[in-house]
């Protein structure tokens, strides 16, 4: 009310003041219901700003006449509750339509005019949602002590927001969160990323069945994660000493040092490390035990020509299945990378015949280009645009 009040006088002043100015005081002439009245613009504002005075008082008194009944106190009171119901429920819609930062401003709206300590709780969800940590906070807080200890929305936002500035301050906060919510499945996806940021691959490497639990990762994508978390504490352990990544590998028990995942991870931090013979032997033992494929073997590029017994494997199984194409494409790996390019080209160019890609002729053309035959190089290289 004061604002329309503070407007019209501002009109008033700008009617009154103008035709003054000019000399011309102007008229209006009012018509309605078969009456009309001409007066000047001047008092035609005079006369409604005392009209909304008049009515201002009326309502007023109105208001405090009521208040001293009993059923005008209830009238009164209900018409409030009405209102602020109105906006409560406007806020849920929005909510439930997934607009939090709309749903944020209702339901503080529907509090200022009922102050209910259930809409602040619900008001803070609702900041929560819309990743503003500060109005969370403040609602949270309005909320009173009953919902002292119901803090892990508010938590999640503040934890998210300084994961991207300061990591290690997130991780701390994280580690925490999860002392009290071990099983929350939020809580756990975002450990994930926390700790991913952090680089604290142990924690991650203890969350890895709880993760399998809650996440809605594909059983690929879960593999990737697991092989990476495996494959940064290896080499994490293994910059430290050899004996220490040794000691970690032979911490795990056996059924995870069967695992494809695990092995191959533990094989390429070797590999990283610069420890090829080892890594050739880790693999080796795999591929007889029938825990590792070579088709796994051959993406990570983990058959090397550091171990003889390796190259061996890989021959004698071609002589069981000549045409095996994982491990005709072992043996390329293995005479390129002993640059035995003779050999590389003669196991390339079967596998070209039996599978061929872009790939293959790409390497293929490498080994040609390798022996000096620039033709069938050329020759190579074009098939590989083909393909």
């Amino acid at each position: 009310m004061k604002w329309i009040i503070a407007l019209v006088v501002i009109i008033i002043l700008g009617a009154i003041i103008g035709p003054l100015a000019s000399g011309n005081a102007g008229y209006v002439l009012v018509q309605f219901a078969g009456v009309a009245i001409e007066t000047t613009v001047v008092g035609l504002f005079v006369v409604t700003i005392v009209a909304i005075a008049v009515l201002s008082v009326v309502v007023s008194l109105l208001r405090r006449l009521l208040s001293k009944t009993r059923q005008g106190r209830k009238w009164l009171a209900n018409r409030s509750e009405r209102k602020a119901q109105n906006i409560f429920q406007q806020g849920i819609r929005e909510l439930l339509d997934d607009n939090p930062e709309k749903a944020t401003e209702s339901l503080s709206k529907a509090y200022k005019k009922s102050p209910d300590n259930n809409i602040a709780a619900l008001t803070a969800i609702a900041a929560c949602l819309n990743k503003d940590a500060g109005k969370a906070t403040y609602w949270h807080d309005e909320a009173g002590a009953f919902y002292d200890n119901a803090d892990t929305l508010l938590q999640l936002v503040s934890i998210e927001q300084s994961v991207k500035k300061d990591p290690t301050e997130a991780d701390k906060e994280m580690r925490s969160l999860l002392e009290a919510k071990p099983h929350s499945a939020n809580v756990l996806k975002l450990a994930y990323r926390v700790f991913k940021a952090s680089g604290n691959w142990q924690q991650l490497k203890e969350l890895l069945p709880e993760l399998r639990r809650v996440t809605d990762l594909a059983p690929a994508e879960f593999d990737r994660l697991e092989y990476q978390v495996y494959f940064e504490r290896f080499v994490a352990e293994g910059r430290k000493s050899n004996e220490m990544l040794y000691n970690e590998w032979r911490s795990l028990p056996s059924k995870q040092r069967s695992d494809a995942t695990i092995r191959l991870s533990y094989a390429a931090a070797l590999k990283h490390l610069g420890d090829y013979e080892v890594s050739a032997r880790v693999v080796l033992k795999g591929l007889k035990r029938g825990e590792l494929q070579p088709a796994a073997v051959n993406s990570l590029h983990l058959f090397n020509a550091k171990s003889e017994k390796l190259l061996e494997f890989v021959q004698a199984q071609l002589k069981q299945d000549p045409e095996n194409r994982d491990y005709l494409y072992a043996l390329a790996q293995i005479a390129m990378d002993n640059q035995d390019f003779s050999l590389a080209q003669r196991a390339l160019k079967k596998l070209a015949e039996i599978e061929p890609s872009s790939h293959v002729y790409r390497l293929l053309g490498n080994a040609y280009h390798a022996l000096g035959d620039s033709q069938l190089a050329a020759n190579a290289y074009k098939e590989a645009l083909a393909h």
